[in-house]
């Protein structure tokens, strides 16, 4: 083979090496079954986010690392449309986000406080799932320019009233274990497509009339584990519920009055909770008959009557409700299957399911680096996003050693996906410099070889030379 051909054939291996070392399609320890599209970097103690991340990405999970401050971090990425930044430690809600986001979710940070403009460029969320932080206040106008939001989780958090401007597209609110004690009619009658509604585990006392009356899509309430006053206040409750809506709530406890605390307010009768509801009824007229009279009696008989048997049904109902909910099966599994469903994939697909999908030759379980938090000292977080605190460095080290659970043959491909980028660059050197080196020494060879070649048949000529003289 010629030594100019061989020389471009270094250079083009060198080539090709270099850009399959600069181009990874995947983050160092993260999971990607489907690259460019699916991205998962879960539990790796990230305090930033990691730079090989593709900007056509459109599923990330950077859940359960120790992130602190995101802000236009997700800028570049014009197409991701979901987005988990859960399980970290932000304080407040992150800015900058790109308006193609469908989903997001944000649950157990620290954020305590909604502004009014910070979920204005989210225009195409759907789904906002901000479960188990430190909410207080949500500012008015905040959740207005969500026009298709459908569903928004609240839960854990310390609200103590429905958060104001509630678009009309929520079909699914939850607002449980929060510290409300009233519910806004205003907040509620925007929410017209409403069709589940969760204020269980708050400090309700009762509810106001007309409260649930432009909730005409609502099937499913949950109001357990309330302050619940058994009193003349509650009776809008009772009746809503007694209207073919004894499976929204049938475990409502009273809390107050004394005499009916622990008892479920559909078991106890109008009389008993607001004994002024029925008076004597006063004789407007002297005028009216006998016979008048005795049908007004009947009719007020049968209608006690009537009430009797309705609160006698739905003691019967409720228990029999109670038992089709005791018998009910366990939810199927959830699909493993991350394209093709309305469900969100992520929460479809879980990290750990991921590593055990193994759809791709070039992730495996071997160079994954779990995050420990007992072996990780921790760090404090940093105002730039960018930036790196004390003591921290670029990788996450474990101080116990990794064992494969199965036996994996190590490719070249493999072996370069695991490569810190400061070696891929060493190496890209290196290679370029071996490449060099050769093309040098084969030049010397050449000129070496011409050399001999000039001087070789100067013995010959001078043997002629004596034999002629």
């Amino acid at each position: 083979m010629r030594p100019s051909l061989q020389c471009c054939l270094l250079l083009y291996l060198c080539s090709s090496l270099l850009a399959g070392l600069v181009v990874s399609p995947c983050p160092k320890g993260c999971c990607c079954p489907s690259p460019g599209a699916l991205v998962l970097c879960e539990s790796l103690g990230l305090h930033t986010l990691p730079r090989t991340v593709p900007l056509n990405t459109a599923v990330l999970s950077v859940a359960r690392n120790r992130l602190c401050n995101v802000d236009n971090v997700f800028q570049p990425y014009s197409g991701l449309q979901e987005l988990s930044l859960s399980h970290n430690q932000l304080v407040r809600f992150p800015r900058g986000l790109p308006s193609s986001l469908e989903t997001l979710q944000l649950q157990e940070n620290q954020i305590t406080y909604i502004t009014a403009g910070s979920l204005r460029q989210l225009g195409n969320l759907t789904r906002l799932d901000l479960e188990d932080n430190r909410i207080r206040a949500i500012q008015p106008g905040a959740l207005l320019g969500l026009t298709r939001l459908k569903m928004l989780t609240l839960k854990g958090n310390r609200l103590s009233r429905l958060p104001p401007n509630l678009p009309s597209s929520l079909i699914h609110l939850d607002v449980s274990a929060n510290c409300i004690s009233t519910l806004d009619l205003s907040s509620l009658s925007t929410l017209v497509n409403l069709q589940v509604l969760k204020i269980n585990s708050n400090c309700l006392r009762s509810i106001p009339e007309r409260a649930f009356d432009g909730l005409s899509r609502l099937r499913s309430l949950e109001l357990a584990n309330n302050q619940w006053v058994c009193e003349c206040d509650i009776l809008y409750l009772y009746r809503w519920l007694l209207t073919d809506r004894l499976r929204m709530a049938t475990d409502l406890v009273c809390t107050a009055p004394l005499h009916l605390a622990h008892k479920l307010l559909l078991t106890l009768s109008v009389v008993a909770i607001c004994p002024k509801f029925f008076k004597p009824v006063e004789r407007i007229s002297t005028s009216v008959n006998t016979e008048s009279g005795k049908v007004v009696e009947s009719h007020l008989e049968q209608t006690t009557s009537a009430s009797m048997l309705v609160r006698s049904d739905t003691a019967c109902n409720t228990s029999s409700f109670r038992c089709r909910e005791s018998s009910k099966l366990p939810e199927s599994t959830i699909s493993r299957s991350f394209f093709g469903s309305d469900q969100p994939t992520l929460e479809r697909l879980s990290y750990e399911d991921c590593l055990s999908l193994n759809l791709t030759s070039f992730i495996t379980q071997s160079t994954q680096v779990p995050y420990s938090p007992a072996t990780d000292e921790a760090a404090g977080c940093v105002e730039n996003s960018t930036g790196k605190p004390p003591g921290a460095s670029d990788t996450v080290t474990s101080t116990g050693s990794l064992t494969p659970t199965r036996d994996i043959e190590l490719t070249p491909r493999m072996i370069l996906q695991a490569s810190d980028p400061a070696l891929i660059a060493i190496l890209a050197v290196l290679c370029v410099l071996t490449g060099l080196l050769m093309l040098t020494v084969l030049l010397v060879l050449k000129n070496i070889l011409l050399r001999n070649l000039r001087i070789a048949p100067l013995p010959q000529v001078q043997g002629d030379i004596s034999t002629h003289s």
